[in-house]
């Protein structure tokens, strides 16, 4: 009887046999169809598998040795090298699981390590943190790389500080890494000042500082001038240029943060390359994101990823085609597995005084309004997207429709890609644009203006959602003749500028602030001044609507504030009866919101309808 020997040399699973048999071996149907799959190279009659084999691939292969074993009357020996590693890995992964579930459940075995943890953070922050928030923050701290899905405007920046305060105190990290949109910055240095004011002093390295503009002068800045601060600001677009400087601060002592990690979740993007790339490198890592899966689960692959740069194949296995249509089975299985790795948390929870039922102010289209949809609806039946854009404009402001559209302009409304090219108004032909230069100034601009007018002489500040620049300017324009004082934030206000105006809005200096949710959605916090928000332009991404809200809607706000939303509809007179786009667009947007809400509560993940799902939706009343 010969042998065959399967080992663990440290770095990769081997396989010995008698020399006769490993020279046969390779021209057999086992080695071609079952084993060659994971061998990487032969020396003499020792077969070296492949390094990246998991744990789980090395019981694989050690099953199928001894099937093939049994057939040929051989003896297969596993060493007690491979069985213990196999057995350390399996324990390690379990353990890791297991803890992330004990915490989530908040079993009452981690009740003493929890108490310590919690005294810790209090000592060292200024402003405590809520007991949700707490447990977040100590499940973050525990998993050592984990995610918080927590819905926008929960306190997720605080619970992540409250990990920096721990293990700042305990002196395993120095500084606090934060990758994250440009807009996050202001709100990353004032939650750091809010959370320790009086204990620990702000020293922030921000790379898109004045006299930082060029990826040279950021590199300097990483060199010479990182070692004294706590907190390093670096945004998304940058991260590569700066990659190589930014990598040894990250391994030594750091506590690394993607923030709004939804925006490096394009599979082989460019971005999210560097994002991988850096992740790999830190011992502690936390990915924030309110909306991890916006289109399908396979916006979860980069994330997963950077959480387990190492482990991604031993933990989960996922492979791009599964998430990216994954049977109800296939779903569950993935929920399953990821549960243990991320928290969330909603405002309800956190006890954030409930919004005011939603305003929905509907104005009567004119005539010429009517009219001017049912050519846009010949024109643009066949291009949803363009469809949706010029009805927006042709009820904000008709004249934008002699204008040429680029829908590549407006691929942030998607989310999920779409489609893209010119749409023009030339097919609407003469009688269109004498419609056009007819109509006044449409029912929604007017009612917009009033209401922002409104508020404003009752003393409220006042934000105003737009898409269209041109509403954004318009709008302004109106109400500065009026006598009321209005900034406008949008993608070309430089970055100090716009913290600028916000300041000034939160001081009082002006009360009505316009913007785009593509601008401001994320990570601004305007809640102790503002609680008016009026959306004249939307759209169906719910991601942008959820940021958007929270703007003025988030943890803090002191019990019996109200909040206002207020939605403008314009409602058409149709063949087919009343029509209003807005309107569909709220509907489909609440269904998504509550499926959101659903999700967390049963402890998942929500897989949300595609742009082609949400326009098909809203426009089937009217093109049916």
């Amino acid at each position: 009887m010969t042998g065959w020997i399967l080992d663990y040399d440290g770095a990769a699973l081997t396989l010995s046999l008698p020399a006769e048999e490993a020279e046969a071996l390779p021209c057999g149907a086992f080695y071609k169809l079952s084993l060659r799959r994971y061998i990487a190279k032969r020396e003499d009659g020792l077969f070296l598998c492949k390094p990246a084999l998991t744990y789980r691939d090395c019981q694989r292969v050690i099953s199928l040795c001894e099937a093939e074993c049994a057939k040929r009357n051989a003896a297969l020996t596993v060493s007690p090298a491979l069985a213990e590693y196999i057995q350390g890995r399996g324990n390690y992964l379990e353990q890791r699981f297991r803890l992330g579930v004990e915490i989530k459940n908040r079993e009452e075995k981690l009740l003493p390590r929890f108490q310590e943890y919690q005294s810790v953070v209090n000592a060292a922050m200024a402003r405590p943190l809520r007991e949700r928030q707490m447990w977040d923050s100590f499940f973050m701290c525990a998993m050592k790389r984990s995610a918080n899905f927590s819905v926008p405007g929960s306190g997720k920046t605080a619970s992540v500080l409250g990990v920096y305060a721990c293990l700042k105190s305990r002196g395993l990290i120095k500084r606090l890494v934060v990758v994250c949109p440009k807009n996050a910055f202001g709100s990353w240095m004032d939650e750091f000042f809010l959370c320790f004011a009086g204990k620990e002093s702000l020293r922030a390295l921000n790379l898109h500082a004045p006299g930082l503009s060029s990826t040279a002068e950021r590199r300097a800045a990483l060199r010479f001038d990182a070692g004294n601060a706590n907190l390093i600001l670096v945004n998304y677009e940058t991260l590569g240029g700066v990659l190589e400087d930014l990598i040894p601060l990250v391994q030594s002592q750091a506590l690394l943060v993607f923030d709004e990690v939804h925006k490096v979740k394009k599979v082989g993007g460019e971005y999210a390359s560097a994002a991988l790339a850096l992740a790999e490198q830190a011992e502690q890592f936390i990915a924030l994101t309110g909306t991890p899966i916006p289109n399908s689960y396979l916006d979860l692959y980069n994330l997963l990823h950077m959480l387990f740069p190492s482990d991604y194949d031993e933990f989960f296995g996922f492979s791009d085609v599964l998430l990216r249509h994954p049977t109800p089975v296939e779903a569950e299985t993935v929920n399953k597995r990821l549960q243990p790795f991320f928290c969330r948390t909603t405002k309800e929870q956190l006890e954030v005084p409930p919004a005011l039922p939603d305003k929905l102010l509907t104005c009567p289209a004119g005539g010429e309004e009517n009219r001017l949809l049912e050519l846009l609806v010949q024109q643009y039946r066949g291009n949803k997207l363009a469809l949706f854009l010029r009805i927006l404009q042709l009820e904000s402001n008709p004249q934008l429709l002699l204008q040429r559209l680029d829908l590549q302009d407006f691929q942030y409304l998607l989310d999920d890609g779409g489609p893209a090219g010119d749409a023009g108004l030339d097919g609407c032909g003469q009688e269109a644009r004498q419609l056009i230069e007819a109509c006044p100034p449409s029912g929604k601009f007017r009612r917009c203006v009033q209401l922002a007018e409104e508020l404003a002489r009752d003393g409220k500040p006042v934000i105003i959602w737009c898409v269209f620049l041109d509403s954004i300017h318009t709008l302004s324009e109106a109400l500065e003749k009026r006598g009321i004082p209005t900034r406008c934030i949008y993608g070309a206000v430089p970055l100090e500028e716009r913290q600028d105006i916000l300041q000034d809005f939160k001081l009082g200096r002006f009360q009505v602030l316009l913007t785009n949710p593509h601008t401001l959605a994320e990570s601004v916090s305007l809640h102790s001044i503002c609680h008016d928000a009026v959306y004249f332009e939307y759209s169906y991404n719910l991601v942008h609507l959820l940021q958007s809200k929270d703007r003025i809607h988030r943890l803090g706000l002191p019990k019996g504030q109200y909040t206002q939303y207020a939605f403008l509809q314009t409602e058409y007179q149709t063949e087919k009866g009343p029509w209003s786009m807005e309107g569909e667009v709220y509907r489909r947007l609440c269904q998504k919101e509550q499926t959101m809400l659903e999700a967390i509560g049963r402890r998942t993940l929500e897989v949300l309808p595609t742009s082609e799902d949400d326009l098909e939706m809203i426009f089937r009343p009217l093109l049916q």
